[in-house]
């Protein structure tokens, strides 16, 4: 059947195109279950060039609907039939005005509607997020948890639902929130904020985006796989239902252990097609995928498309940066964000460089503002070229039509076909662009059975089995088989089970050295360490602590090997006055070791990367961890005082904000705007209280410009100009 595909598909190509001979290879594909996702292919295509089809509108229209394509009915045809007008009726919303389903999405809204659990192997462009709005919109669940990977599509998520739903339910997004029984609630969180909660109970439903995360890599226990399997265990012994989203696969193993049917529909239904072109050019030839990207670039129907650019690094994505912006790709784009950008951090920036000629720049070290700003003027069409590292295979949504792969690395490892699709996935989007244009420079990834099928560790515990998951998990869980192996090493840990299952993120052998270190100080030198002002003593034990328990963290940062140069870092943080105060001295640093700015590139993303991973994350949670360990060793020695982490803690988690403040970096409000406000009065107020205080107010708030009021426009999900 692929050759009466690619026949039709040629005959677009055609000057004189045979529309019946089009139309009827693709009723045909549609009519065989086994090829209907060709002809559904076939009838996309065909509406991309609806104009060609003017004298078979009628037969289009049958087919549009035979391939379940119902919202293309609504959008892409003037008139309807009477019996047209009956079948939207049967696939419009009832609770979202305007809003038509496609038949596959319409029939997991009736599974889910039925009580089923529903898990959903599809590709990106299907339209699963939609199914999680009709919900929500239906009013049916009072409290659910949505499971979302990163902190970006925390707001992502966030923002969308707040613009549908505002009013109708309570959003908790950030820690610093609670929840109220009484009150219809959605939380919104990564795995690990779901597992610090006490108030996930009596859920409704709950949802996990990018399910497949849950499978350990290369047999490579990853501490956020498991912390999202202790996050599964958890949540399906306090809810009713749950619905599991992510990419095409195969396979799930493991899920059918917990005495809860569910269905599972792996499905290929696309709502765009996509053309793909194969370079097969050798990964380390430079020069020939830059020159490659240069021509896609400058086509003449690629000049007006908009395009990402998949590289494996932030130095690469500089590279590329550099090398199309010298080539006078790209369009000057002065504005006040750019002269923000000089300001804040360095006119030798590569993603200066880039976004001042309308290209950006996306991966995990920039500043979070920084990265959803980006994403707003590529998908608003500011900018027409967005160059990312693996942040855009987390979920992020964009409006790209063309993709060019221009790596088949992740950082230093080979991505496999399942991620390689999954890039692929982000060219098209329904209702925006028919057909996507992907380029693969290099040669696609050999496509193995493995990488297609999820095995959730969770429901497949061997003795090969992490203990810190079969720690935390609930006893309800465990299973037989590895009862034995975990209770004999809870019996001979020195440490407390209740800190061994709070702190299961990390390895428990990891936890012992830990708790062999803090137990090696004196009395003398554990009392040093009780005071909350950061003193000497804390700088030592926090350094001493990270190389145990964040050792691959410093190693991937080349913070491991210089004991001086790790504590060198934290104490300037730690002890600077502010966020850009700490920034400022480190680019004044850069800039007088480096003289090429590709040099202080590196260097400025590289200390951006330590704030991210080390300063905001690694150091709470480690202290978190030193601190709970620490008061169990002092009530064994029967030490006077507790130690209390927290004001050093929030220096580091909070960018030197007070706390509720930095729930709105998050948000997409950078630091700098933030310390414009900041004062006790706002830090003492409750996150959705001082949403509601904001929200009418941002635009009289004093020192604000008007990019930083676009900044509280956007996080608060409010017009600029309202």
């Amino acid at each position: 059947m692929l050759n009466f595909y690619y026949s039709a598909v040629s005959l677009l190509n055609q000057d004189d195109l045979e529309t019946f001979e089009f139309l009827r290879i693709a009723n045909e594909l549609l009519s065989n279950p086994m090829n209907e996702a060709l002809g559904r292919d076939l009838v996309i295509r065909a509406l991309d060039c609806q104009q060609r089809f003017s004298e078979s509108q009628d037969v289009l229209k049958m087919l549009v609907r035979k391939a379940g394509l119902f919202p293309y009915l609504q959008s892409e045809f003037d008139s309807h039939s009477l019996e047209e007008e009956y079948a939207l009726s049967i696939y419009k919303s009832e609770y979202l005005p305007e809003f038509v389903y496609h038949s596959l999405q319409l029939k997991i809204i009736n599974l889910l509607n039925d009580g089923q659990n529903v898990v959903l192997s599809a590709p990106t462009s299907m339209g699963k997020s939609a199914i999680v709005d009709s919900l929500l919109a239906a009013n049916c669940y009072k409290r659910i948890v949505v499971v979302v990977p990163t902190i970006a599509l925390i707001d992502e998520t966030r923002r969308r639902i707040t613009k549908k739903f505002y009013g109708q339910y309570d959003i908790i997004s950030h820690s610093s929130q609670t929840s109220n029984q009484r009150k219809p609630t959605i939380f919104i969180l990564t795995q690990e904020r779901v597992n610090e909660r006490s108030d996930i109970e009596q859920i409704d439903l709950f949802v996990i985006d990018e399910f497949y995360k849950l499978a350990f890599q290369k047999d490579e226990p990853d501490d956020r796989a498991v912390a999202l399997n202790i996050c599964l265990s958890k949540l399906l012994l306090v809810s009713k239902q749950f619905y599991l989203i992510g990419p095409s696969v195969d396979e799930v193993r493991g899920l059918n252990r917990f005495g809860k049917s569910y269905v599972f529909i792996p499905t290929n239904f696309n709502t765009v097609a996509v053309n793909v072109t194969e370079y097969n050019i050798k990964a380390n030839s430079w020069g020939e995928k830059i020159e490659a990207t240069k021509n896609i670039l400058l086509g003449d129907r690629i000049t007006s498309q908009q395009t990402i650019i998949y590289c494996r690094s932030p130095k690469a994505a500089a590279n590329i940066v550099n090398e199309l912006v010298q080539s006078g790709i790209g369009r000057d784009f002065p504005s006040e964000y750019t002269e923000w950008i000089k300001n804040h951090y360095s006119s030798d920036w590569a993603y200066y460089h880039g976004i001042s000629s309308g290209i950006g720049i996306h991966h995990g070290a920039l500043p979070r503002a920084i990265q959803q700003y980006t994403v707003d003027l590529f998908n608003e069409k500011k900018i027409s070229i967005l160059i990312c590292t693996s942040t855009i295979i987390e979920g992020v949504n964009t409006n790209a039509e063309t993709v060019i792969i221009f790596d088949n690395r992740n950082g230093p490892s080979a991505i496999d076909r399942f991620t390689h699709n999954n890039i692929k996935g982000r060219a098209g989007r329904m209702n925006i662009h028919f057909v996507g244009q992907v380029h693969c420079l290099e040669q696609l990834p050999e496509e193995t059975v493995e990488s297609k099928i999820v095995e959730i560790p969770l429901g497949l515990q061997t003795q090969a089995s992490p203990l810190n998951l079969l720690a935390a998990i609930d006893q309800a869980h465990v299973q037989e088989s590895v009862v034995p192996r975990l209770n004999e090493y809870l019996l001979s840990s020195p440490i407390p089970i209740p800190i061994l299952r709070k702190h299961a993120a990390y390895r428990l052998e990891l936890l012992e050295q830990v708790y062999a270190f803090l137990n090696g100080l004196s009395n003398f030198e554990l009392r040093r360490l009780l005071t909350k002002r950061p003193n000497a003593d804390h700088l030592n034990a926090i350094c001493s602590v990270l190389r145990i328990a964040e050792k691959r963290s410093l190693q991937l940062l080349n913070l491991f090997g210089s004991e001086s140069d790790l504590k060198i870092k934290v104490s300037n943080y730690l002890f600077a006055t502010s966020y850009q105060e700490y920034l400022n001295s480190a680019i004044a640093w850069n800039n007088a070791k480096f003289e090429d700015s590709a040099e202080r590139t590196e260097a400025l993303d590289r200390d951006l990367k330590i704030i991210r991973n080390i300063f905001e994350f690694a150091i709470p949670r480690s202290m978190f961890m030193m601190q709970d360990i620490l008061n169990w060793i002092i009530s064994l020695r029967k030490i006077d005082g507790a130690a209390d982490f927290g004001f050093i803690i929030s220096k580091f988690e909070n960018s030197h904000l007070p706390g509720v403040l930095s729930a709105f970096e998050e948000m997409g409000i950078p630091v700098q705007t933030l310390a414009k406000i900041a004062n006790e009065r706002l830090a003492t107020a409750e996150l959705n209280v001082l949403i509601r205080y904001l929200r009418p107010r941002f635009k009289l708030l004093p020192n604000l410009t008007d990019l930083d009021k676009r900044f509280f426009a956007r996080a608060l999900s409010k017009e600029f100009g309202q």
